[in-house]
């Protein structure tokens, strides 16, 4: 009876793992999908602080962009500037999504860039948590491609 008790616990605890880890990798892959496409800067906050709407660089300009990151199907991580009417930089770099966490890495060698914690993602909106020293960085932006 010991034994047959010491097996049903194995058995359950192992089903369990199992299931959470389908679970863990089906939420990997729902958010990898609904992270693809550019995402324009809406509002920021620091150390839990007040919100501040974001200003676009280049609101005044004719052809007017706004600032955006970028997150394509080959794991790239874009992130565009437009400043005085023009482009004023890309970061490109490389991305992985692991469960509810984006890794962000230099191409080439690997090296970690930073990491953001996904707190909302949905087909229009993102927030994310990012977290250097002394700097809690929480970023919302809109889906605009």
């Amino acid at each position: 009876m010991k034994k047959f008790f010491l097996l049903t616990l194995t058995i359950f605890f192992s089903s369990c793992s199992n299931s959470d880890d389908e679970n863990s990798s089906e939420a990997t892959k729902n958010y990898s999908n609904l992270l693809l496409g550019k995402w324009a800067y809406v509002s920021y906050r620091t150390n839990g602080g007040s919100s501040n709407q974001f200003i676009h660089s280049g609101e005044g300009c004719s052809d007017f962009q706004p600032d955006y990151i970028e997150f394509t199907k080959e794991g790239r991580y874009i992130q565009f500037g437009f400043l005085n009417c023009e482009e004023d930089f890309v970061v490109n770099k490389l991305y992985k999504v692991n469960d509810m966490e984006i890794n962000v890495t230099e191409e080439g060698t690997d090296e970690k860039a930073f990491d953001s914690i996904i707190l909302e993602l949905s087909e229009n909106t993102l927030i994310l948590r990012s977290e250097v020293p002394n700097i809690v960085l929480e970023e919302s932006f809109k889906k605009i491609e």
